[in-house]
């Protein structure tokens, strides 16, 4: 019998294995002449890379003129260009350096290949000449791993972007966008009556309330916005390039129209609607946060106004709430989020808090829904500074009878209206407040203040942090009022709430440092000046040559920078002055 020819097996990595490996991989090799800035393939190209030219001159120009990389990796190839040349700079040590990087390059028909590059830049006195690499396609592990986290990105009842998926991309797209060249449209939508729905019908019916959402809302917007549920039954969409906001409500009508029905289920009938609020790039923010911000105010107003509408933000809707009558069925007028907040108070805020990332928001948000639930004319949370000991008005919600108190005229009484409250504050088992049903019983010179505020009843109540005091939050009315044990112990927990999660704690120390330094420069000044309040003409801050001659010396010297303090963060305007009484300028 003849003997069959012997395979030689390698007992080691060879050249002949390293061939064979290669030929799988299919790797691509270049040389890039650094001096005369020319690439040149090494042939036969690989299969997968046969669109690109063997030789390429003005390389560095033609990855960018010929899209030869993708647009959004171009900044992989500036960088290593930076790193390389450093300027012009003779910085370099090394002979070589190596460095690698994963890419998409132009394949054919103008579609683009995920490749892996490999590049080694060889250096003569620090000035790069020559760079040899490889390139290999990793296109099947990069959809691979776009799949999968594309699977993972998606709400699976929805099909929609999951709720940090949506607002990563949304970010991405903002902070791509330029205020005066491109338009985009942030939607809040919520679902009204979904609890009821829930509660009546079951969970399963619920979630194709859910997934009905889902699919009409995917339905109706375009591939290029961005769609998330970002709550169980509330959803977030990011409209770009668009401007036409009479088209934008067209449209969003349409979108009401398909989603209201009547749902029926064991001989019972419950409806079910939408709420959308609108805000609008850059006319309403130019940040994901400003933006969400004024969508959710949005969607409050349309929810406020009979729900199944939908409503672009305006300015005014801060200084302004929808009056509730109270002859009306509550049934009928207080949406389920308010009975929800009525019910946990505690709970309501947290998830609020969590769904919109934003102590701001959900501040807001629990105010307006705190005053609608006590029928209050104003909501003030008062922030104290750890090291003056004076307070400033950090929110403020203002009801349908009442009027915000931020114009300079007030600024000349704030103090003695704070000290007003505050003084008659003592510990109660809904913590530390300062209760007053009816100012006319106070004494002459509070009950006159009272007055110029058209105060007639408040109650305060202390934002603890742990033995500190943080500030205060205030309930207040035009019309004298009976304080309920259920309304302080909102304001109780409103307070600790406020204290330990919703408020920065740090919020006045980089204030209070910039402050430290401006004060520091004017005293090193040799001139003699000032800084005067601009609306009361008030000296908040001498410096040193000023107080040496005695002059514009305010207060003692450990309250100085306590007054710069308070009436920068008031947001006052704020003047200096020379010793001849010359305006300088504004801080």
């Amino acid at each position: 019998m003849e003997d069959k020819p012997r395979t030689d097996i390698p007992a080691n990595f060879s050249r002949e294995v390293f061939n064979m490996l290669d030929d799988l991989d299919q790797h691509l090799y270049f040389r890039w002449d650094l001096t005369n800035d020319c690439v040149s393939l090494h042939e036969p190209l690989p299969h997968r890379f046969r669109e690109l030219p063997v030789y390429l001159p003005q390389a560095s120009t033609q990855f960018w003129t010929e899209r030869l990389i993708h647009p959004e990796d171009r900044p992989i190839l500036h960088a290593y260009l930076h790193s390389i040349f450093r300027l012009g700079e003779k910085t370099i040590t090394e002979h070589t350096r190596k460095a690698s990087a994963k890419l998409r390059v132009r394949h054919h028909r103008g579609s683009y290949l995920w490749a892996e590059v490999h590049i080694v830049t060889y250096f003569d006195d620090g000035v790069p000449i020559v760079a040899y690499g490889n390139m290999r396609s990793i296109q099947a592990e990069k959809l691979w791993q776009q799949r999968m986290q594309a699977k993972a990105d998606r709400d699976s009842l929805t099909g929609l972007l999951r709720k940090e998926a949506a607002i990563h991309q949304m970010r991405n797209a903002i902070e791509g966008f330029l205020p005066g060249r491109d338009h985009a449209a942030m939607l809040l939508i919520d679902a009204d009556g979904f609890k009821a729905i829930n509660d009546n019908f079951g969970h399963l019916f619920g979630d194709g309330v859910l997934a009905e959402m889902g699919r009409t809302i995917r339905g109706h917007f375009r591939t290029t916005d961005i769609k998330g549920r970002i709550g169980g039954d509330e959803f977030l969409v990011l409209l770009r390039n668009t401007q036409d906001t009479e088209g934008i409500q067209r449209h969003l009508a349409e979108l009401l129209t398909a989603l209201h029905h009547n749902y029926q289920s064991g001989g019972r009938t419950l409806p079910f609607s939408i709420s959308i609020g609108v805000a609008l790039y850059p006319d309403h923010g130019s940040s994901y946060r400003d933006l969400f911000a004024h969508a959710d105010r949005a969607l409050y107003e349309a929810k406020s106004r009979g729900k199944n509408q939908a409503c672009v933000y305006q300015p005014k809707f801060y200084q302004e709430a929808s009056s509730v009558a109270n002859s009306r069925d509550p049934e009928s007028t207080i949406d389920l989020q308010m009975r929800a907040f009525e019910d946990n108070m505690a709970e309501f805020v947290l998830q609020l808090f969590y769904e919109t990332n934003s102590p701001e928001a959900t501040i807001n948000y629990a105010m307006s829904l705190l005053g609608r639930l006590y029928n209050l004319d104003r909501i003030v949370i008062a922030r104290c500074d750890t090291k003056t000991g004076r307070y400033h008005d950090a929110f403020e919600w203002v009801g349908p009878d009442g009027g915000t108190l931020t114009g300079p005229e007030y600024t000349r009484m704030a103090r003695e209206r704070r000290r007003m409250i505050l003084d008659e504050a003592h510990p109660t088992p809904y913590g530390v407040v300062s209760v007053c049903e009816n100012t006319e019983t106070l004494a002459p010179t509070h009950a006159k203040t009272a007055y110029f505020f058209g105060l007639k009843s408040y109650a305060y109540c202390i934002i603890p942090h742990g033995a500190e005091t943080m500030g205060c939050i205030g309930v207040e009315s035009t019309h004298p009022m009976t304080i309920r044990k259920e309304l302080l112990r909102s304001l109780n927990l409103f307070s600790v709430l406020l204290g330990n999660i919703l408020l920065p704690q740090d919020s006045s120390l980089a204030l209070q440092k910039r402050l430290d330094l401006l004060a520091d420069v004017l005293d090193h000044l040799p001139t003699p000046c000032y800084v005067l309040d601009n609306a009361t003409k008030e000296v908040v801050y001498a410096n040193a040559p000023s107080r040496a001659s005695g002059n514009h010396n305010p207060d003692a010297p450990g309250q100085r920078k306590a007054l710069l303090h308070e009436h920068t963060k008031d947001g006052h305007d704020l003047l200096l002055v020379t010793k001849n009484d010359e305006a300088l300028s504004y801080l």
